[in-house]
């Protein structure tokens, strides 16, 4: 197309010019929602780090049916699509940059994920571990907490040959018959103020331990929190903890 027809085309369609402002406001708005979104990466991988630090991978089996019902329910899934998101707007509007269209998908990809990781690990260290760490804690003993569905967790108060007394979470005292429970278990109590238990649950506030484990938890946890009444837990019965008080109890 040469000059007289651009200034045919022009006067036909009567374009007119786009001023230089609008550009550079494109320009610094395509920057800063790709920080953005780098951030939002970021803080992703900083809530993902610290959330699978509290999670018993170990005991996984008490907590849900299947190992991926479990990771369902226990990282934060959301934080991993909002990462995703942010890479996919990163990818789209640093093409639009000057140089930007020079770089493959891969290279753009690359670099999102080494900023966003590097500054998640950054923000797990600092910001968020002393902001979350409280409340990843108590989502673990929430789940250590569910008498219904064989498993509870609390303070040793008082311990004798066929029972224990208890403390959860939520302030509430426990008397756990200890009569079946194997040697090993025995030897965890003995040694162990915090502890987790794999039993049944008899009636209100009664329960019959099968297995004790220690649990790794701050003490303080389990001290007198009226905050911790409003815990909401949910009940599941889960087929290995049967089996586990059916191979205790029964010897089957």
């Amino acid at each position: 197309m040469n000059n007289d027809q651009i200034i045919q085309k022009i006067k036909t369609e009567n374009l007119k010019p786009i001023s230089r402002y609008i550009f550079l406001l494109r320009r610094v708005l395509v920057w800063f929602l790709l920080a953005l979104t780098t951030i939002f990466g970021a803080y992703a991988f900083a809530f993902f780090f610290l959330k699978t630090l509290y999670i018993d991978f170990k005991n996984w089996g008490y907590f849900a049916d299947s190992y991926n019902m479990f990771l369902i329910e226990n990282i934060p899934i959301i934080w991993v699509l909002l990462f995703g998101i942010s890479l996919l707007l990163m990818f789209y509007l640093f093409k639009k940059t000057d140089r930007g269209y020079k770089h493959s998908v891969l290279f753009i990809g690359s670099i999102s994920l080494a900023i966003s990781f590097l500054l998640g690990i950054i923000l797990s260290k600092t910001f968020y571990g002393n902001i979350l760490i409280e409340r990843f804690e108590n989502e673990r003993a929430v789940d250590w907490t569910n008498p219904k569905s064989g498993r509870l967790s609390g303070e040793v108060l008082f311990v004798d040959d066929k029972y224990v007394l208890i403390r959860d979470i939520q302030d509430d005292v426990w008397n756990v018959d200890i009569t079946y429970i194997l040697d090993n278990s025995r030897y965890v109590l003995s040694n162990s103020q915090i502890i987790s238990i794999i039993g049944r649950y008899d009636y209100e506030n009664n329960f019959t331990a099968c297995q004790i484990m220690p649990f790794n938890m701050d003490r303080n946890r389990f001290k007198p929190n009226p905050s911790n009444k409003n815990i909401n837990k949910i009940n599941r019965n889960n087929i290995l903890v049967k089996d586990v008080c059916d191979f205790v109890i029964n010897n089957r």
